[in-house]
């Protein structure tokens, strides 16, 4: 079996990831002076903008011409969106950044993860998780990297280094990926496709995991900072060591889910987050908030991860070979669940406490029950990924 095309999937998500959770504990000591929480929500809202804008023509893209240009193309929008959030003076152009950022998102992970799912139809399952080991281990070295180097060389240092490591991506991508073909497969109803329940109940899930989790990510840097003073390195460490709880997550919620089915796997999770969520507010200690934000990545586990595999099933069960268009889905909607977090944190924390913004998502994931309750019971999944 060939393994560079998988190789090469993975470190681009690897890189990806890396400059995601890089910029998490950076961005409050940017030259720009962003230190409102609102600020802060709205440059979330500007990478999910971007993977919300740039998916659809990703994944159209992806099925009719190939995925290496596409791949090719989110480096290097990753590589301009990395220059423009190491020297951007203000706001705006750290905005600019960030929606970059999110379209070069779109392309790596609507092209690179179904370019796994055709190269290696025969074990689909096992080499998508290859490749997806490479996003977690950029969001464990995402975070230590970046606070690391800040401490070294102050805030650009880290988007140097990152730069290199996207030079990089890009000679692998142009030198050892195979060039494209175009697809001559029939594409399927795009309306019929997106409207099957088996797609909605899922990609609703996805929103609502997108929804809890971004909300937390762009504010917990903050939190930390003012609540007991800790610097870059101490928040990038606490950021990665709940990644790999999520990650460890991964093979426990398989479990869970070939013995009790997704539907009641995803209800645990929405359930364990709306639970977990406001200790993050309540715990105002490094390592007490490190807890919590461990408690919420295994909720965040138990409800995202089903979702891959059941997207992946409506694909097979409807016989076709759209796997740009099923991840540009998932794409989609996770960056509706993102934005959407991002305006209420915008909208909420100029009158009101992170707590009670974080009280406020928990009854939206509570409310949210029986729309999950509307999804096909499925009594095994043979496997659940860790996306």
């Amino acid at each position: 079996m060939q393994w560079t095309p998988v190789v090469v999937v993975a470190y681009a998500l690897c890189i990806d990831y890396l400059v995601y959770g890089l910029i998490l504990p950076l961005s409050p000591f940017s030259p720009a002076g962003i230190a409102a929480d609102e600020k802060l929500s709205l440059l979330a809202g500007g990478y999910a903008a971007g993977v919300l804008l740039a998916t659809p023509l990703f994944g159209y893209l992806g099925d009719r011409i190939g995925f290496r240009r596409p791949m090719i193309v989110g480096a290097l929008l990753l590589a301009g969106a990395t220059a423009l959030l190491a020297f951007a003076p203000n706001f705006e152009l750290m905005l600019v950044g960030r929606l970059f950022q999110g379209a070069a998102a779109a392309a790596t992970w609507t092209a690179g993860l179904a370019l796994v799912a055709v190269r290696y139809a025969d074990k689909r399952v096992q080499m998508m998780g290859y490749a997806l080991m490479g996003s977690t281990a950029g969001s464990v070295l995402g975070p230590v990297l970046g606070g690391w180097l800040y401490g070294v060389s102050g805030y650009r240092l880290p988007f140097f280094v990152v730069l290199g490591f996207i030079g990089l991506e890009v000679a692998l991508l142009l030198v050892v990926l195979p060039r494209d073909t175009a697809s001559r497969a029939q594409q399927p109803n795009v309306l019929a496709f997106v409207l099957d329940r088996s797609i909605l109940v899922p990609a609703l899930a996805v929103v609502l995991a997108a929804s809890a989790w971004s909300i937390l990510e762009p504010l917990v840097p903050n939190h930390l900072r003012r609540t007991s003073g800790t610097g870059p390195d101490a928040i990038g460490a606490i950021l990665a060591i709940s990644t790999i709880v999520y990650g460890l997550s991964a093979p426990v919620v398989g479990w869970i889910v070939t013995r009790v089915g997704m539907t009641r796997t995803m209800l645990l999770g929405l359930v364990s987050m709306a639970v977990t969520l406001p200790l993050v507010a309540l715990l105002d200690t490094l390592w007490s908030n490190g807890v919590a934000l461990c408690f919420v990545s295994v909720a965040y586990a138990l409800l995202l991860n089903p979702t891959s595999a059941e997207l992946g099933d409506a694909v097979e069960r409807r016989g076709a070979h759209c796997y740009s268009a099923v991840y540009a889905v998932f794409n989609i909607a996770y960056s509706i669940g993102s934005i959407g977090s991002s305006a209420l944190a915008a909208t909420l924390l100029a009158h009101t406490s992170l707590l009670l913004v974080l009280l406020a998502v928990s009854g939206l994931l509570i409310l949210a029950i029986p729309l999950v309750l509307l999804n096909r019971p499925r009594e095994t999944i043979a496997s659940a990924s860790g996306v």
